[in-house]
């Protein structure tokens, strides 16, 4: 009896040692769109809408680059990422600038889009890429972008906000204006969200 209790005390032992340790869980959410308690506190726009936002504005995109008569004349339009509008107060500019380079990964998955749209990179951040991986002196500028077949993606964000920021609703909205003559050939509807802290 005694030699059977020691035996089942080492494997224990043993087993004990074999599994790795468990620290205290982080507390990260398994799903990204997962609004967590801290952020149900905040007045910011939750992650969760600007996920809705963000694929919302690819869906209309993707499905409206056909009838957009300024898209379809025959030549690959250009789009460049443009201004965000950011009249929020209190959310960072960087947080729509993620979620609209989402809206353009979601888009470029799409081979028949890629016929009709090519998405360019800012000059500045190219050129500066070039220039530190070329050779000194040499030619970092790139060609000229034809103007008439050009569109910046900006966007729109605003935030009103009720009873000291507990209660705020958020709108955002993107277009495609035309490099040449500044017309807004396409406009997103509005993504609208009233979030209550």
């Amino acid at each position: 009896m005694i030699r059977l209790c020691c035996f089942l005390a080492i494997c224990t032992a043993l087993a004990a040692c074999s599994s790795p340790p468990r620290g205290k869980p982080a507390g990260r959410a398994e799903d990204p769109t997962t609004t967590t308690r801290s952020e149900r506190g905040s007045a910011q726009i939750s992650i969760q809408a600007l996920t809705e936002a963000s694929d919302q504005v690819a869906q209309q995109l993707s499905a409206d680059l056909n009838v957009i008569p300024e898209l379809n004349q025959g030549y690959r339009t250009t789009v460049v990422f443009g201004d965000i509008n950011n009249k929020t107060g209190i959310v960072p500019t960087t947080d729509f600038e993620a979620f609209r380079a989402n809206t353009r990964a979601k888009l470029m998955q799409s081979r028949s889009l890629l016929v009709k749209v090519r998405w360019v990179e800012s000059r500045a951040r190219v050129e500066q890429i070039a220039a530190r991986e070329q050779s000194p002196g040499a030619d970092n500028s790139l060609p000229p972008l034809n103007p008439a077949y050009t569109f910046f993606l900006n966007g729109d964000m605003y935030r009103v906000d009720r009873n000291d920021g507990r209660a705020n609703y958020y709108t955002m909205t993107y277009n495609l204006t035309n490099m040449a003559s500044g017309e807004i050939v396409w406009n997103s509807s509005p993504y609208e969200i009233k979030q209550v802290r």
